[in-house]
């Protein structure tokens, strides 16, 4: 929640970084959160992964990502899209150690691939199709 503090650090070491769009301040390792986070650590080269244990978040990382990205962009951080999709398919794998598996579309990978009815990215994108 806090790995802006160190994003050359973690960077460097290519240490991923899972963290929450938009929540600070509820525990302790959240106290010092910002918006910004993952914008800034992908900025610097780092592996972020947008997750959340909220149930109804959880189903929506698109959005929770884009909310990510809209943090970046009013800081000055402009995070391309095609970065920002790894956030939640190819790191979240890279974390998991799958990667090598899955996470990216890629020959001898599993993949399920959405069809969005817009940018996935977009507050009205629906689901439309998935193949599994």
């Amino acid at each position: 929640m806090e790995g802006y503090k160190i994003a050359d650090l973690l960077a460097s070491e290519g240490t991923c970084v899972a963290t929450w769009a938009t929540r600070w301040g509820f525990k302790m390792e959240a106290f010092d959160a910002i918006e910004e986070n993952a914008a800034i650590l992908a900025s610097r080269g780092g592996c972020v992964a947008i997750h959340s244990d909220e149930q109804r978040l959880i189903q929506r990382l698109n959005v929770e990502t884009s909310v990510a990205l809209a943090a970046g962009r009013r800081a000055g951080i402009n995070i391309p899209q095609e970065e920002a999709i790894k956030w939640i398919t190819l790191n979240p794998a890279r974390i998991m150690g799958v990667a090598d598996r899955t996470g990216s579309l890629e020959p001898g990978k599993m993949a399920d691939v959405v069809l969005w009815s817009r940018n996935s990215f977009s507050v009205y994108a629906v689901a439309e199709k998935s193949i599994h």
